[in-house]
């Protein structure tokens, strides 16, 4: 499944925290959260999304402190694999992928020859 990173960055006081939901039910997983304190006593804040995706899935960040909320929210629109978009992307990857073992098969050839 294709996996989707979605980020949002916030600056709030001490107690600011994040919920993320994916499709309106609160994800526990997949999460990651970064703070920083700074002089003023406010935090920045820095969390993001790393799921796999194989349907339309909708994704809501809230960011939540005793001050004041706002939240923000994507939607993911997955396409089906049969798709001609797919097909293109599917040649675009064989290309890529042949020009990185090409380029490690050259790299390979220049150790040996040092």
């Amino acid at each position: 499944f294709p996996q989707s990173k979605l980020t949002d960055i916030f600056i709030g006081p001490s107690d600011s925290h994040f919920v993320w939901k994916k499709n309106g039910q609160r994800m526990k997983a997949c999460i990651t959260e970064q703070s920083h304190m700074l002089f003023d006593g406010r935090l920045h804040v820095l969390s993001w999304v790393n799921d796999a995706v194989s349907q339309n899935t909708k994704y809501e960040c809230s960011f939540i402190s005793k001050v004041g909320n706002t939240a923000s929210e994507v939607l993911i629109t997955a396409e089906d694999k049969d798709s001609a978009c797919q097909d293109g992307w599917t040649k675009e990857f064989v290309t890529w992928r042949t020009a990185i073992n090409e380029h490690d098969k050259m790299m390979q050839n220049w150790r040996k020859t040092w």
